[in-house]
């Protein structure tokens, strides 16, 4: 048997050992995976094993942009930037371009930035989870919402890989079903947390919006599937015809705009 003398020494150097470990990897650069949530919104409780959800801000695959962000300066910047943004979001009472013309000077340095707006991006994918896995459903609808408007700003603006934001897709995301809110997580993060959240909610229909202000269904809400999208512009969705011709005067003049953009965008892709 050890005695109590020998076993509290063994244990003294253990805890060194491991004090060694811990200091030499906060010494380490923040990046790639190395790279953790700071941020209090994104944390979970003590009780359950931490991941950062895939915060490296990866999920583009573009070969020519991969100068991600490697500094923590460079984070906190994001995260002072995404809270201006919020902030004004709400004030707005959840206008995606009022706050964004609201911070499009102040900010940027982060807007122009593929490496930043990238971080923003898995950010607010990895808080949207967290908050899932809470069950924080209002909050993680949220999180999706902005990711979704991030994610498209920088498809649009950055990338010129989409002729402009599916306004529907982010409105749906704000108002999500748990299918669809868990879907659009799950195929963006880099871990496997959501997949057993997915096998419980993947019955659920997915449900989607009429575009129509004065739809006679509940809040616009129908099954997703009897959907159908403006064929002119595809930029609106509606819950059947009659709301598609009710909905038409104030939609034309948005059609023509966006059917002029996506077309404007198809002939430059040739």
């Amino acid at each position: 048997m050890i005695s109590r003398k020998r076993a509290n020494g063994k244990a003294r150097r253990a805890a060194k050992a491991k004090a060694k470990v811990a200091v030499a990897a906060q010494n380490q650069p923040l990046q790639g995976k190395q790279m953790q949530m700071i941020d209090a919104e994104a944390e979970r409780s003590d009780s359950v094993a931490k991941c950062d959800h895939g915060l490296v801000p990866s999920h583009y695959h573009w070969k020519s942009h991969r100068e991600f962000l490697s500094t923590s300066n460079d984070m906190k910047l994001c995260k002072v930037f995404l809270q201006a943004f919020v902030d004004e979001f709400d004030g707005a009472g959840g206008d995606f371009l009022a706050a964004y013309h609201a911070t499009k000077e102040k900010y940027v340095g982060v807007w122009k930035d593929f490496g930043k707006m990238s971080f923003v991006v898995s950010f607010l994918l990895a808080c949207g989870t967290s908050k899932v896995l809470e069950g924080n459903t209002r909050i993680a609808r949220k999180y999706a919402a902005l990711s979704s408007y991030f994610e498209m700003y920088v498809e649009v603006d950055l990338l010129n890989t989409r002729a402009y934001p599916s306004w529907a897709k982010i409105n749906e995301l704000y108002s999500a079903d748990m299918h669809t809110l868990v879907s659009f997580l799950k195929k963006r993060i880099h871990c496997s947390c959501l997949d057993e959240k997915y096998k419980e909610v993947k019955s659920i229909p997915k449900i989607g919006l009429c575009c129509n202000t004065v739809c006679p269904l509940p809040r616009g809400k129908t099954n997703r599937s009897a959907t159908k999208c403006c064929s002119r512009c595809r930029a609106a969705n509606y819950c059947s015809q009659e709301c598609q011709v009710a909905a038409w005067q104030g939609h034309k003049g948005e059609c023509a705009f966006y059917a002029d953009l996506k077309a404007k965008f198809e002939s430059e892709q040739e």
